[in-house]
Formats: C-alpha cells, sequence, structure tokens
C-alpha cells in the first residue's frame, strides 16, 4: 500500500498530479516555442515598452523621445518582472516566459484553490489548461491574466490561513491585496469580490454572534484599504466613464472562454466541454464545494450587472467570463465511486486540449514566419528613425496573425520613435517627452490612412505634423495599394504592411 499523507492522498497520487501539472504546462507553452513573437493584439505593443524600461538610461536616442514614469499605478505585473530579465535574455525570450509564468499562475492557481477547498491534491483542476488559450489572451491582457492568477493563489492562501491566529493572517493578507493590486486593477477586484463572497458564505453556513462575524469581515477587508487608498491617491487620471452594451451580449461572451481562430470548430469544443459538464453534474458525479458557491454567486452578479467600459478599460465584463470558468473548476471535484466514467471524462478532456492546441500551434507557427518577414523590413528603417504609423479603425481585432501593434517594434529593434505606443498615464509607466507627446498626439493613425490609402484630404494639424518624421508605417486589415503616394518613397511592402520613406522637398 502507498504510504498516506495526514489528508488521506497517497504520496504517488500527489506526485503523479504534479508530474501531470508539469506535463500540461510543457505542452500549453508549445506554441510559445514556435514563434519569437506571440500574435497577441497588444503583444508588441507590451514588448516595446519593456524594452523601453530596462534600456531607456542607455540610450541616449530614446531618451530624446521617451521618459520613465514610474508611479504606484495598478498595472505594473509585466513592467516590473520583465525589465530585469532583459540583462541576461532577449527581449523575446523574456516576454515568452512571462506568459508561460502566466499560464503558470492560472493553472496552478486552480490547482492550489482546489487544493485548499478540498484539503487534496487531484487531477480534475488541471481541467484549467482547457482555458489557457482564450479571447482575453488572444487579446494581450496580459497583466490581467497574471494578475487573476495571482488572485487564485491569494484566494487559495487565504483559505489555508482560515484557523490561524488573526495577526499573521491579516498580514498575509495585506501582502497578498497589494501584490494582487499591482498586478492589475481588474484582478484586484476579482480578488476582492472572492473574498467578499468566500467571507460571505462562511457567515451564512456558521451564523456566528454578530461581533464574531464583524470581526471576521473586518479581518478579511482591511487589507484592502491601502490598495484602495492608492488606487484614489493615483486613479485620478482614470476616465471615469461607464458604459453599457447589449446586456444579450452577457450570453455571447461565456463562449470568450473558448474563442480562439475558427468559430466552427470552437463553438464545437465549447458545447462539448459545457454538455460535458453539465452531464457531470446533473448525474452527480461532480459537486460544487460550499466555499465557492458565494464567490461564484458573487462575480455572477457583478458580471450581468458590469459595464463594457469601466474606468477607462473597454471589454471590463468580458474580463469575467474566464473567472467563472475557472472558479467552477477549482471549486468542483469529481465525487462518483466509477473509475471508468472519471477515466472517460478525464481521457476525452485531454483530447479536446490536444485538439485545441494542435490548432493553436499550427496558426502561431504561421504567424511566426510572417513576423519574421515583416520584422525584417522594420529594420531598414535607420536607428533614431521617427515613424508615423497608419491604419483603419476595424483592424484594431482579434485575428490569426494580428500587425496592428508590430510597428511599435521599431522603439526597440531601431531606437525609433514610434506614436502609437500605449502611455496612458493610469496604466503604463512610460511615456513621451513633452516635445514628442505634442508630436504623438498630433499624428493620427485614422487621418493619415484615409488620406494616403481611401484618398481624403488630410487635416492642417496631422498635414503639419507629418514632415517632422522620416517614415511611414502602413498596415491593412486587408491587402491594401496607395491612392496618394506624393512625397513617400517605398521602402519595403508587404499585402498588409507597407514601409515609406518620407522625402522632404
Amino acid at each position: 500500500m502507498p504510504q498516506q499523507d495526514r489528508r488521506g492522498l497517497s504520496r504517488s497520487d500527489a506526485g503523479f498530479v504534479a508530474a501531470l501539472f508539469v506535463a500540461l504546462l510543457a505542452a500549453a507553452s508549445l506554441p510559445l516555442v514556435l514563434t519569437d513573437i506571440a500574435p497577441l493584439v497588444d503583444y508588441p505593443n507590451h514588448l516595446a515598452r519593456m524594452y523601453l524600461l530596462a534600456m531607456l538610461d542607455q540610450s541616449p536616442a530614446l531618451r530624446q523621445f521617451y521618459v520613465a514614469a514610474w508611479r504606484p499605478i495598478p498595472d505594473l505585473a509585466m513592467d516590473v518582472l520583465v525589465p530585469p530579465l532583459l540583462h541576461f535574455m532577449s527581449l523575446a525570450t523574456a516576454g515568452k516566459a512571462f506568459i508561460a509564468a502566466t499560464f503558470f499562475l492560472l493553472a496552478g492557481g486552480a490547482a492550489a484553490l482546489h487544493h485548499a477547498v478540498f484539503r487534496r491534491w487531484s487531477a480534475w483542476p488541471l481541467l484549467a489548461f482547457l482555458l489557457l488559450y482564450n479571447r482575453l489572451l488572444l487579446w494581450g491582457f496580459l497583466n490581467y491574466l497574471f494578475g487573476l492568477g495571482l488572485a487564485f493563489w491569494a484566494l487559495a492562501a487565504w483559505i489555508m490561513l482560515r484557523g490561524r491566529p488573526d495577526a499573521p493572517r491579516f498580514v498575509v493578507g495585506c501582502v497578498l491585496a497589494l501584490a494582487v493590486y499591482f498586478a492589475h486593477l481588474m484582478a484586484f477586484g476579482v480578488y476582492g469580490a472572492m473574498i467578499l463572497g468566500y467571507e460571505l458564505g462562511l457567515l451564512r453556513r456558521e451564523r456566528p454572534a454578530w461581533p464574531a462575524a464583524i470581526r471576521a469581515l473586518a479581518i478579511a477587508w482591511l487589507p484592502f484599504v491601502l490598495p484602495l487608498a492608492l488606487f484614489a491617491l493615483v486613479g485620478g487620471a482614470a476616465p471615469a466613464a461607464f458604459v453599457f452594451g447589449d446586456p444579450w451580449r452577457k450570453f455571447d461572451l461565456l463562449f470568450s472562454v473558448f474563442d480562439n481562430y475558427d468559430r466552427a470548430f470552437d463553438v464545437a469544443c465549447f458545447a462539448v466541454a459545457v454538455a460535458g459538464l453539465a452531464v457531470a453534474f446533473w448525474r452527480g458525479w461532480v459537486r460544487l464545494a460550499p466555499a465557492i458557491a458565494g464567490p461564484l454567486i458573487v462575480l455572477a452578479a457583478i458580471y450581468l450587472l458590469m459595464p463594457s467600459e469601466l474606468f477607462g478599460a473597454t471589454g471590463a465584463d468580458r474580463r469575467l467570463p474566464l473567472v467563472l470558468a475557472l472558479l467552477l473548476v477549482a471549486g468542483s471535484d469529481w465525487r462518483s465511486p466509477s473509475r471508468r466514467a472519471r477515466r472517460i471524462f478525464l481521457w476525452a478532456a485531454l483530447a479536446l486540449f490536444v485538439l485545441r492546441l494542435g490548432a493553436v500551434a499550427a496558426s502561431w507557427q504561421a504567424s511566426g514566419a510572417t513576423y519574421a518577414r515583416l520584422l525584417a523590413g522594420l529594420d531598414t528603417l535607420p536607428e533614431g528613425s521617427r515613424v508615423a504609423i497608419a491604419f483603419p479603425g476595424d483592424v484594431l481585432n482579434v485575428e490569426a496573425t494580428p500587425l496592428v501593434h508590430l510597428p511599435v517594434l521599431a522603439a526597440a529593434r531601431r531606437a525609433a520613435f514610434v506614436p502609437t505606443l500605449f502611455v496612458y498615464a493610469n496604466q503604463q509607466p512610460i511615456g513621451f517627452t513633452h516635445d514628442y507627446a505634442a508630436l504623438a498626439r498630433s499624428l493620427s493613425a485614422d487621418a493619415l490612412w484615409r488620406h494616403f490609402v481611401v484618398g481624403q484630404a488630410l487635416d492642417a494639424e496631422t498635414a503639419a505634423a507629418l514632415p517632422r518624421c522620416d517614415a511611414i508605417v502602413f498596415v491593412g486589415k486587408h491587402p491594401f495599394t496607395l491612392r496618394d503616394s506624393t512625397g513617400l518613397e517605398e521602402q519595403f511592402a508587404a499585402p498588409r504592411f507597407q514601409i515609406y520613406r518620407i522625402v522632404r522637398r
């Protein structure tokens, strides 16, 4: 008989779960090996910022365009962790290491939460690996996903500390709340909602006296005071707009946890996963832990009521379906005595994982080859160039090989000024110098596209700013040709990505 640990799980079983986790994490990271630049919409912009934060002090060329702007903003996971890595690994490798770490936090957080709730390790929460390639990842919301993984680990730690003395639990709670806050604001909000749901669920089940209930809620919520004070201090730059979308869209957004590249294939996979899980709950093979019911109810209510735009962040509500799915996986457990049914279910889940991962890997490999060709064109720009960017509004969307932010990598590869770099004061610790901030505001990507590609007149502000640039990069959703190339000299051309030198007369 294998030796048992104190919770009744054999050490050999724990070792199997650990080995399976490592194998699944390695498999999930395979697409990262097939391309230098992960095909995520915002990812090139993030990589460029990482390079600037790491190398700004060493580059006079970069310092004429950019300044570091460190503040205690709640969106710093990648910005704090990746730049130090560039001193001993390449930018591409450091970026992929961060994505792999995000995978570890998300899947590992689900497994850790499952262990905290059921007090044993299990292969069941490894179903979280099915959820790693989702719409949020394809948008490139990396700080949020990293922070979300931290939030699951933090909730697991909070539950494990239940019953311990209040003082150390409070200190650990403060550290965890700050860590999630600095990773990402939305992840911090999710963490707060999960703690609230968990504590309210405990009060409902245990029904303690009022003094004990108030004490428990105070210990749970006081750790959030400092992060909220910091947000009040720096959050004034964030717009307070609340924009609500079509309420029926909430049901469609649930599919985003499986939404990748092929709609028919992804819908079929989603239907299989939902049907399988529904049957497992209906037959009583799987049960939800009472401790997770509270967080699920609170987050589901927030999801239904949440606007689509919140504090300047678009798609705020679309970030919650993944949380609900991960909570459902982490907070449930296989209870059927039938080992055969369990094996069939988990083997089917593994087959679904392999199929979906294969589709992603093939797509990412093709994207990597495309990026390599286009980056070679970007490398023809002279160092220290000032590069205008032109693209239409419809190019800002998820696709197999997103190109909209690829030109921003000129900042890292050619020490160039690129006006479309993300420099929102409440979201990124980087900015333009005073003169170049004004130039960036004047170079409308849409106005340049409408002038040179569509043929409309150029507005006075953009027309005055363009001669200060050395080149212009055009990025289209579909192949295009310029209607007006006056003052431009072709430097590199691909169907959807073209570079022109600006000829000064």
